[in-house]
Order: C-alpha cells, then structure tokens, then sequence
C-alpha cells in the first residue's frame, strides 16, 4: 500500500493538469491486496506441504519481489515528490500531507525492511544481527505512524503540543 500510495502521489503531482479516473487509487491498493493475498497463500500452503525446496523457492520470490520492484517503486516515486514539491511552483500544496508520507516510507525503510532482509538471508542461512534486533525495529515501525502524524499536525510554525484529535484532523485534512 505505501508503494501504492507513493506513485499515486507522485503521478499526481506530475501530471497534475491531466484528470485521472476517479477510483484509481482504489482500484490500484486492491489489485496489491489481491497479489499480497496471493503471494502470501502460494507461500503458506507450500510451506505447510513441508515442501521445503518449493517453499524456499517461494519464500525467496516473495522477497525478491519486495525488493526488486516494490520497494525501489517506492523510494523512486517518493524522490520524485521530493524533488518535485521543493523545486515547483510555490502556489499552495498540502505541504504536511507529503511530510506525512515521505516520513512514513522514510521509516518504513529504516525499520520494517531490515526484518524482510533478515529473512531473505535467513533462506541462505546467514544472520548479520539477532533476530530480536530485527523484530523490535519492525515493531517500532508498526507503531511510529501514529507519532509521525501527531508531530506533523500539530507542528505549524512554532512546533507546539495540541490535542491529539486536533493533529491528526489537520493531517487528514489536507
């Protein structure tokens, strides 16, 4: 989804004067939910099977294919927004709805990739750090997102702490 999200937000910005169909996006996140699915039962029901050679297969593309087109989709759109937003027309854009995004992915990046890493190179049996290691810095990500709104909603130009309700309405607002 936040591939999803991030060429979305990328492509409109670039072709902001051509109109889009209206249920893109929607249509886009469930045709990624559906290859997740399908991704995710391949690999479950092989691994049940106790096929260990197919279920190592399976394994191995699953991340491949986060890593090689799913993530670097990601990090490509979103310096595009990067650069795009800092280097365009200064008339008025939801300036925190794309900090919310880039920090989002930017964290993403920092700790929910390296738990997929550790488990691609788990499938050739090398470790570099603890599993603990990995799986807290997962963790954190699953529960940075809420911050990240916070922060980013109640920051205008001096950064003050407003109510929780308030941030995120500001966030989602634009």
């Amino acid at each position: 989804l936040l591939t999803a999200i991030s060429i979305e937000r990328c492509v409109s910005i670039l072709y902001s004067s051509i109109r889009r169909p209206q249920h893109l996006s929607a249509v886009v996140c469930a045709l990624l939910w559906a290859l997740s699915i399908a991704v995710i039962a391949s690999v479950t029901s092989l691994c049940l099977l106790h096929d260990h050679e197919h279920c190592q297969i399976a394994l191995i593309s699953m991340y491949v294919l986060n890593f090689l087109i799913f993530a670097p989709l990601m990090v490509i759109s979103n310096v595009i927004l990067f650069v795009k937003v800092l280097c365009g027309s200064r008339r008025h854009q939801p300036k925190r709805l794309y900090i919310v995004i880039f920090l989002t992915i930017l964290f993403f990046l920092i700790f929910a990739l390296p738990l997929s890493v550790w488990n691609f190179l788990q499938q050739f049996s090398y470790t570099v750090v603890p599993y603990q290691v990995v799986f807290l810095l997962a963790c954190i990500n699953s529960s940075i997102n809420p911050f990240i709104y916070f922060l980013v909603g109640s920051c205008r130009r001096h950064c003050s702490l407003m109510s929780l309700r308030v941030a995120f309405q500001r966030v989602f607002e634009e």
